[in-house]
């Protein structure tokens, strides 16, 4: 099986490229290939809902120029999902954006889940997450006042103002959380928390090997 990724952050550099693809090689299963593209138009991050369309644009457009003929299924690499349902339109197999693979991992962990994220609009996440079906499942969205590419410059001091976060979730009545931000991944292993902490890097992998086993593909348009 090989899962290829599409990473929108045009400024992202060749060795911040290859420690994610690392890490997602190291928590696929052992049947399967990663491979890590990077956008070289498009935002360097993506914290509004214009960056979000613009990445998604260039996503799109990175994938139609490429040669899927061995890729068994496709993320795009931000927690926003950008691209998503364009692709999924135009391509025939399965196309997993980490945001609503990670919301359906904690709609199973437990009865309701909040998202916690990094500087950039808590609104337009939140209805997202409404228009993936589990509205009624998200307690609460709490954000940590760091710019996305700014959240490893101090990995220590992330870790411990998203565990605070964390921790006010799960007074809010969460039964997990959602981190939402793939600058994050591996983050959630290293979280002492109340409540499970779901990472959504893992969670689009885990879910996209699950789908080609299933030989989903195409959804309906």
């Amino acid at each position: 099986m090989k899962i290829a990724v599409i990473i929108p952050n045009s400024t992202m550099p060749a060795e911040a490229v290859e420690q994610r693809r690392h890490y997602l090689q190291a928590g696929a299963a052992s049947d399967t290939e990663v491979v890590v593209w990077r956008n070289d138009a498009g935002p360097a991050s993506i914290e509004s809902e214009a960056e979000r369309d613009e990445a998604g644009v260039e996503i799109f457009r990175h994938a139609m120029r490429r040669d899927l003929s061995g890729i068994d299924a496709l993320i795009p690499w931000c927690a926003a999902d950008p691209g998503m349902d364009a692709l999924r339109q135009a391509l025939p197999i399965p196309v997993v954006g980490p945001l609503i693979a990670a919301c359906h991992a904690a709609s199973m962990t437990g009865y309701r889940f909040s998202l916690v994220m990094p500087a950039g609009s808590p609104g337009m996440m939140r209805h997202r997450v409404a228009s993936y079906g589990f509205g009624q499942k998200l307690v609460s969205v709490r954000q940590v006042d760091r710019p996305v590419l700014e959240l490893r410059a101090d990995i220590e001091s992330t870790k411990r103002l998203f565990a605070e976060q964390i921790d006010a979730a799960a007074d809010d009545g969460a039964d997990a959380v959602v981190l939402g931000c793939m600058a994050l991944f591996g983050l959630a292993q290293q979280i002492d928390a109340r409540v499970p902490v779901i990472d959504p890097a893992l969670s689009a992998l885990t879910t996209a090997e699950a789908m080609v086993r299933l030989g989903l593909g195409r959804r309906a348009a």
